[in-house]
């Protein structure tokens, strides 16, 4: 049966609870996240979204380096049914605020030291160890045709320009990989 979101993968985080979902760097570190965590922070900023009003629709822009925080954000922003407008952490602050302007986003989460200094809505991915436990009441449900992500090139000349991407978009090119694998699954039995 086909899937009706992206969301629906959330299922997987549960029972892959232990694993390791992601490895990144802070500093000299090497972080790593389990399913289990990233699931919890994902819960989390759904619930500061919720209390913060944001929901099915809004937008919300996620700017800075490839982090944890930054899925958790991800997901948790898909929990609520709004929009991710993801930008890169070496754009600039001037294509950042146009971008931010133009798609009328809720809020700005960002790594430190990128956040656009006339926007009292913003959160930084450093301060995510701080955020609440509580979880959101329930997920909202998105369908298919809804927005996951809007996209955005930087043009030189001319203003930003955004591209919708729906939950069918990305279903379209995982959902046959994901039939394929199902083939070759029964090799991996009992293995750990």
């Amino acid at each position: 049966m086909p899937r009706a979101s992206v969301t629906e993968y959330l299922d997987y985080f549960s029972r892959y609870w232990r694993d390791h979902a992601c490895v990144f760097q802070r500093g000299y570190r090497t972080v790593r996240w389990s399913y289990g965590d990233l699931l919890s922070y994902s819960e989390r900023f759904a619930a500061l979204l919720e209390e913060r009003g944001i929901g099915k629709g809004d937008r919300v822009m996620l700017w800075g380096a490839n982090c944890g925080e930054w899925l958790a954000a991800f997901w948790g922003t898909l929990l609520r049914g709004a929009v991710v407008v993801p930008m890169d952490r070496t754009s600039s602050s001037e294509f950042a605020a146009r971008v931010y302007e133009q798609v009328d986003a809720r809020l700005l989460v960002s790594s430190r030291g990128l956040a656009l200094a006339s926007l009292s809505s913003t959160l930084y991915f450093e301060d995510f160890a701080s955020l609440p436990s509580s979880r959101s009441r329930a997920p909202i449900v998105s369908s298919r045709e809804e927005a996951v992500q809007i996209v955005f090139t930087s043009g030189t000349t001319a203003e930003p320009k955004g591209v919708v991407i729906t939950h069918a978009n990305i279903l379209a090119n995982l959902e046959p990989i994901e039939r394929e694998i199902q083939k070759y699954l029964h090799y991996g039995a009992g293995v750990a």
